[in-house]
C-alpha cells in the first residue's frame, strides 16, 4: 500500500532493536509503528522519534484509548484492519500536523 501511495523508501524492522538501529542510521519523513512488537510496546521508540522531529503514526490492532496500552495521546493511530484510503488519510494527517522548522527569509532587494 505504501509503495502505491508513492513512498520512495520503506524500512521494515522485525523487532525494536532493529528499529532502534534504523533510527540511528537513517532519516525518516514519517514512522509508522505497531504498538506491540513481539510482546513489547514501541512507546519508547515513538517518544525518541518524536524528540527527533519525526512524525509518528501507530498502526495497531489495539484500542489505544483502553487502559491496557499506555498510549501517548499526541500520536495519532489507525486500527487494523485498515484500507489504503484510511491509511493514506492517517499518514497525510500525521504529516500535516507536524510543525515545519522555521525557514530563513529570502533576502530583500533594495
Amino acid at each position: 500500500m505504501l509503495t502505491r501511495m508513492g513512498a520512495a523508501r520503506i524500512e521494515i524492522a522485525q523487532d525494536l532493536e532493529e528499529a532502534t538501529r534504523l533510527l540511528v542510521e537513517s532519516q525518516f519523513d514519517v514512522a509508522m509503528l505497531d504498538v506491540n512488537v513481539n510482546g513489547r510496546t514501541s512507546m519508547d521508540l515513538a517518544a525518541e522519534l518524536k524528540q527527533r522531529g519525526v512524525p509518528v503514526l501507530f498502526a495497531t490492532g489495539y484500542e489505544l484509548k483502553s487502559k491496557s496500552i499506555p498510549a501517548d495521546d499526541t500520536i495519532p493511530y489507525i486500527t487494523k484492519p485498515y484500507s489504503a484510503d484510511r491509511l493514506e488519510a492517517a499518514l497525510m494527517s500525521t504529516l500535516s500536523s507536524t510543525t515545519e522548522p522555521p525557514r530563513k527569509a529570502a533576502p530583500k532587494r533594495v
